[in-house]
């Protein structure tokens, strides 16, 4: 075995067997392992009987301590952590099985893009646009920085555990993925923050792609809910020592905020007509009410 792929899961269903049916055929006649862990305590994935993949159920709680176990029972030299939207390929596969020892002290993301049938559908509704008005459908509008290159391979200020390959001795001296934070997200800034102090390179290879297939999110409703979650687990992240991470809020602004939380805000931006003319409105109450959940989270 050379590589070891990680898929931790949660009731994700239709989309988890998507996700490992494409690593499947990807990994067929290749050097792998696949090793899911269950997070979910209400439900359990099925996956095929095979000698190169197995499933195991996370005693504790939270995406960290899932991968943290995935990488425990690793057998291979390398890992591959994979969300359960990730759709991967034997080209995307091959090309990591082939730089993971050429990319030595390091680790690195593949790019990553929404599959071409959600593009299609998010043009057709408000919510939709507004994801694609604000690049939210690529890896590079996430990462949002000048240093992004197409077809290329670069250093990074920052990594992501979305598809994000390292070597199991230097996960291992990392210590692993932090398990305190309450949601997910914030695990994912202080992992590559712990692995700069360690000396390690991080890059971003943007000739190989992925698709992020988070077909059962691209709503309103889940949207605001996760800039929730974000926030607390931000706050953790604070209050762990991350100063620069810090929100503040002005009391004209706080007050501002608290009034978006008041309910019925939610149900007036769905009630605006599906009209393109008035999409900057409405992706001006989106922004806003972000912002309100946000602060929500955060003070929370």
């Amino acid at each position: 075995m050379q590589l070891s792929i990680i898929i931790p899961t949660k009731d994700r269903g239709e989309i988890f067997k998507l996700t490992l049916r494409h690593a499947l055929d990807a990994m067929e006649e290749l050097p792998c392992e696949i090793i899911v862990v269950n997070d979910s305590k209400t439900s359990k994935p099925t996956v095929p009987q095979s000698s190169n993949i197995r499933l195991v159920d996370n005693l504790k709680n939270g995406v960290a301590s899932a991968r943290n176990l995935g990488a425990s029972l690793a057998v291979s030299p390398n890992l591959l952590f994979l969300d359960d939207d990730i759709l991967i390929s034997k080209k995307s596969l091959t090309h990591v099985l082939n730089h993971s020892y050429l990319l030595e002290n390091s680790c690195f993301n593949l790019n990553w893009e929404y599959p071409q049938e959600p593009i299609a559908q998010l043009k057709q509704y408000q919510f939709g646009r507004f994801l694609l008005k604000q690049k939210l459908t690529a890896f590079e509008g996430w990462y949002n920085d000048a240093s992004w290159q197409p077809n290329a391979l670069f250093q990074s200020r920052a990594v992501a555990s979305f598809h994000l390959s390292i070597s199991k001795a230097n996960f291992e001296k990392s210590g692993g993925y932090n398990e305190s934070f309450p949601f997910s997200g914030f695990e994912d800034y202080d992992f590559p923050m712990r692995l700069k102090k360690m000396g390690l390179r991080l890059y971003i290879d943007t000739r190989a792609t992925v698709h992020h297939n988070e077909a059962d999110r691209m709503d309103l409703d889940n949207w605001l809910a996760t800039q929730e979650r974000r926030a607390i687990t931000r706050r953790v992240a604070v209050n762990s020592g991350y100063g620069d991470l810090a929100l503040n809020y002005g009391f004209m602004k706080a007050i501002i905020l608290k009034l978006f939380l008041i309910p019925g805000w939610t149900s007036f931006i769905k009630s605006i007509p599906n009209i393109k003319l008035l999409d900057p409105f409405y992706f001006k109450m989106i922004g806003i009410m972000a912002a309100s959940r946000i602060y929500k989270g955060y003070t929370s």
